[in-house]
């Protein structure tokens, strides 16, 4: 029998196999969970809720489908965390921000309802930056997460929390967003798996619905999950994947298997491990060539190839269309000037600058590169990149000041991951080789538009001939 005080370092798809074998129990499972994360969270501050008495019933409901031999699905039963800016019916959903944090949601987003339905145990809100608008985890109801690996350091953003909890052992799944990166690079700099679906597989309610924010970015934000293997957060995708027709945008996308297939073959892969003027850490130049590397000792077909994006006409673009949408989500609220961070007042107050031809010129622009982006996987059938251009850095700044030894801004570390939104791409995050401080540096495969099942057999792949035998754990944390 499998031994429930070692569930903590078991991922979702195993702990599927002990609950059908009898070998662990998810009322078991759970509260080793809760005492990981009491003893964890001191340090972390990494939750802004737990759900004790909901999690605790739908642990015992789903221990007796398994008894009976009727479990909803292969997740039943498995604790997930849901980021802050997800609604879960009945619980706060604050957004990170005092504009929100008397907010109950009163109604669940379609992949909370996919989960419950699948019976997974959500037991806890995670934490984000105000408005999920920042590559760190800090805000001004909960404050600063910390990354497991350093607690000097911080997780990323905006889906820190989810990420810092998945990679210290406090669950195995994660359910997040990513507008820019926000997924992919907290799981580079905590030692994960993310992914960034395609835009629309993930179906999800509109803000205008009343349960569900409204839209910062346009299309740009979806939601995927954080794990520990490629094979839990594909599990976990094929839950939440799927047609909606509350979302017209995931009603062209098939159905994802929950188990991967091996890639095709001959596979053939495009590396870009730096763009010429723009900042790299050395670690992330170093991952991405071994991860290269590894992929042609398993017979992959690995070629350079050019950036397909400009990045500062991405940033440029992403900055317009983020404008707006912090603009309409703080103006209707009196005296919003004083209760958000700077960073949330200068975004809105450039938005509310914004003539509507420009947003309008921002999206026309955004639309003839989605058209014209095809071209990069002609010959390829996914790109190689670091995750993110930087290493974790320093709790207490927003954003690190140099990459390497050069000077970066405010969106140097996103200068291969928001590139991926606007064109509405898939992308898995991983881990590549730790970097000379022990700190994890992450890669990144993206594929064409729809490829997302191809995309994670591909990953499979790397992860194995990575990390044979399971992901590094953070040492003050395994």
């Amino acid at each position: 029998m499998a031994s429930s005080s070692a569930a903590w370092r078991t991922g979702a798809a195993a702990l599927a196999r002990a609950f059908h074998l009898g070998e662990l129990d998810p009322r078991d499972v759970l509260d080793v969970v809760l005492e990981r994360h009491a003893a964890t969270h001191p340090q972390l501050n990494a939750s802004v809720l737990v759900d004790e008495a909901g999690a605790r019933d739908a642990a015992a409901q789903s221990a007796e489908r398994w008894r009976r031999g009727k479990p909803l699905s292969r997740l039943d039963g498995v604790p997930v965390t849901v980021k802050d800016n997800i609604p879960v019916r009945g619980l706060p959903c604050s957004w990170g921000s005092l504009l929100f944090a008397d907010r109950i949601a009163t109604g669940d987003d379609i992949a909370v309802e996919r989960l419950r339905a699948a019976g997974a145990v959500l037991w806890a809100k995670t934490n984000t930056p105000e408005l999920a608008m920042a590559g760190i985890t800090e805000n001004p109801v909960f404050g600063v997460t910390r990354n497991p690996w350093d607690l000097s350091r911080t997780p990323g953003g905006s889906s820190g929390g989810g990420a810092a909890l998945v990679a210290a052992g406090v669950g195995p799944l994660a359910l997040a967003t990513d507008a820019a990166g926000s997924i992919r690079r907290p799981a580079c700099y905590c030692g994960l798996v993310g992914v960034r679906p395609s835009t629309g597989l993930v179906a999800r309610l509109p803000g205008s619905e009343g349960i569900a924010f409204p839209p910062l970015a346009a299309d740009y934000q979806v939601i995927g999950p954080l794990a520990r293997r490629v094979e839990d957060a594909a599990l976990m995708l094929h839950v939440i994947a799927g047609p909606d027709p509350r979302d017209r945008a995931s009603l062209g996308h098939p159905l994802l298997p929950a188990d991967i297939a091996p890639p095709r073959r001959p596979a053939r892969v495009g590396v870009v491990a730096g763009i010429p003027g723009q900042p790299c850490d050395p670690a992330e130049v170093a991952a991405t060539m071994a991860a290269a590397e590894a992929l042609r000792r398993h017979a992959v077909d690995v070629r350079p190839v050019s950036p397909f994006w400009d990045p500062d006409e991405t940033n440029a673009l992403f900055a317009t269309i983020v404008a707006a949408g912090v603009a309409r989500a703080v103006r209707h609220h009196a005296g919003w000037e004083a209760k958000v961070t700077p960073i949330i007042r200068g975004l809105a107050e450039a938005g509310l600058a914004l003539p509507a031809h420009a947003v309008l010129e921002a999206l026309d622009r955004i639309g003839a590169l989605r058209l014209s982006c095809a071209t990069a996987f002609a010959e390829v059938d996914a790109v190689l990149t670091p995750a993110s251009a930087t290493l974790p850095w320093s709790i207490g700044r927003p954003f690190p000041e140099t990459i390497g030894s050069l000077p970066a801004g405010p969106r140097a570390g996103g200068v291969f991951s928001v590139v991926v939104n606007m064109l509405g791409l898939p992308a898995v995050a991983l881990p590549g080789p730790l970097s000379p401080e022990g700190l994890p540096a992450g890669v990144q495969m993206i594929g064409a538009f729809g490829s997302d099942a191809d995309l994670l057999s591909l990953s499979a792949l790397l992860e194995a001939a990575l990390w044979p035998d399971g992901l590094p754990r953070p040492p003050g944390f395994a």
